[in-house]
């Protein structure tokens, strides 16, 4: 039986639901497990955690702390988040940990926030903000030492990473405009391995559940949220009512709709953008490992970023992500959430060829030829599968990619206090990288609850999880395992057996 922080009595338990079983919703259920402080039910509309349609695994599994980075806030916070995603995973979650960013000379720049600024520039602010970081905190250095997190790349090193076909001499790479890259920058940043953060959560989620340290209940789809004298009431499948004293809603892009049960805060006057992105899964070859020796050494995921956005991304053993600005972004919609209830478009998922006006396969082919003319032998790749993703922008109207970029540090949507001091909580979603550090400023609004009871003192609370003055997440010894980082990894069999069975690759 794993041991909890604290004793709460069953009596003064809240009985706490959360809506949506995937990174964002297994990671409070496990900090809430941990804590040992609620009867946890976790519902998932799909038959399992992690679904093919969940944003969870349709994902590229960068920790940014970069592409953003011409906004100081921005960096500062990413950078803060990516490091305790490392502090509270296992090792064999994560695949590679370097990022380059090249800059292609066209005249667009999305990824930069304030016209003008270089990428050296954003590299030593990124640098500083590190350095700051491990001055009060000297065991988070998992990304090394300040000085190793950033190189400036040279057009050897390009030859390395694109192949012999840069195409450019060192002159004209460096200072002038005549040729293919700007400059580059190689960041010391983590991408999970998104097959084997998958398995890891899984594992963790079946162990918790076997142990009774929550309920997960699938199949089973919140339709509605109301409010009663009790708390709150959840109808499941349309049709079932359940009650209890908090609601946490993290369904992702469909949290968005279950309708809000009050609308009464100012943070339902923003709405919700939602995008669906496209981008394609490939496998190297053996013949281009053949033609290109230490493809698998030398290449480290490399995203472009000036013009048009794309990216490949190391995801798994021999498979890698490529994603194009011609079809990533592909389409979206607004939500505004002081409307009556809407629904995700089902072509999203189920007509790819009427929205593309390609099949899948052409799809594919058509994102390698893109990105091929700054990584030629992107070309040789093997097709895999064309992954389907809808991104949530909480709070945002239709607005353009650098307002978008700039996230705000608050996870909580909205919030509706119930007089018993029950609370809903509406967290749409966010980037993969704030999960672990978002997850934790839910949980502290959770054991508030407690604290105004006089459950539970705030000094027990902060012996354990707090935020300090500099929005560092400070948690116990205890703590730092509530993700499972002391677990065993899961066998090959059983990992290759979940992968093919959740459709990962």
């Amino acid at each position: 039986m794993l041991n909890t922080v604290f004793n709460v009595p069953s009596e003064q338990k809240q009985k706490i639901a959360i809506i949506g079983a995937g990174a964002m919703g297994v990671s409070i259920a496990c900090f809430l497990a941990k804590l040992g402080i609620a009867n946890i039910t976790l519902f998932e509309a799909e038959s399992r955690p992690f679904n093919s349609k969940s944003a969870s695994i349709n994902n590229t599994g960068i920790l940014h702390h970069f592409v953003y980075g011409g906004h100081a806030k921005t960096l500062d916070l990413l950078l803060k988040q990516g490091i305790l995603f490392r502090k509270l995973m296992p090792p064999y979650v994560f695949g590679d940990d370097r990022v380059n960013y090249l800059v292609p000379n066209q005249q667009e720049n999305t990824a930069i926030y304030k016209q003008g600024v270089t990428f050296k520039e954003v590299a030593d602010q990124l640098v500083k903000f590190y350095r700051q970081h491990l001055i009060k905190h000297p065991e988070d250095c998992f990304l090394g030492q300040p000085e190793d997190l950033v190189r400036i790349m040279n057009e050897q090193d390009l030859k390395h990473l694109l192949g012999e076909k840069v195409g450019v001499d060192r002159e004209s790479w460096l200072k002038t405009e005549k040729g293919v890259f700007a400059g580059a920058v190689q960041i010391k940043q983590s991408v999970l391995n998104i097959g084997e953060f998958a398995c890891h959560m899984i594992k963790l989620l079946e162990l918790l559940s076997k142990q009774e340290l929550l309920n997960v209940s699938y199949s089973q789809k919140v339709t509605n949220v109301a409010i009663n004298d009790r708390g709150f009431e959840l109808t499941i499948n349309s049709n079932k009512i359940l009650d209890f004293d908090t609601v946490i809603n993290v369904g992702y892009a469909k949290s968005l709709e279950i309708p809000i049960p009050s609308k009464q805060s100012k943070h339902q006057t923003e709405g919700n953008l939602v995008k669906f992105k496209i981008y394609g899964l490939y496998k190297i070859s053996s013949a281009l490992k053949l033609q290109i020796p230490n493809i698998i050494n030398n290449f480290s995921s490399t995203i472009m970023i000036r013009g048009q956005y794309g990216g490949v991304i190391k995801v798994g053993t021999d498979i890698l992500a490529i994603f194009s600005g011609l079809y990533y972004n592909h389409d979206q919609l607004y939500f505004p959430v002081d409307e009556s209830q809407q629904y995700l478009p089902q072509k999203w998922f189920q007509q790819i060829e009427k929205i593309l006006g390609k099949t899948e396969e052409e799809v594919m082919t058509a994102i390698k030829q893109d990105i091929s003319q700054w990584i030629p032998w992107v070309n040789e790749l093997e097709n895999l599968k064309l992954k389907k993703a809808v991104q949530v922008y909480p709070g945002r109207k239709q607005t353009n990619d650098l307002e978008a970029a700039q996230r705000d540090d608050n996870p909580i949507r909205y919030m509706y206090q119930h007089d018993n001091g029950g609370k809903y909580i509406h967290q749409p979603g966010f980037k993969l990288t704030s999960i672990p550090y978002q997850a934790c400023q839910l949980v502290l609004e959770i054991l508030s609850i407690y604290i105004l009871k006089g459950i539970l003192t705030k000094e027990q609370v902060e012996q354990n999880i707090k935020i300090d003055r500099n929005s560092d997440i400070i948690l116990s010894p205890e703590m730092e395992y509530a993700l499972g980082k002391g677990l065993p990894q899961v066998d090959d069999c059983e990992r290759e057996k979940i992968i093919q069975t959740w459709n990962i690759y």
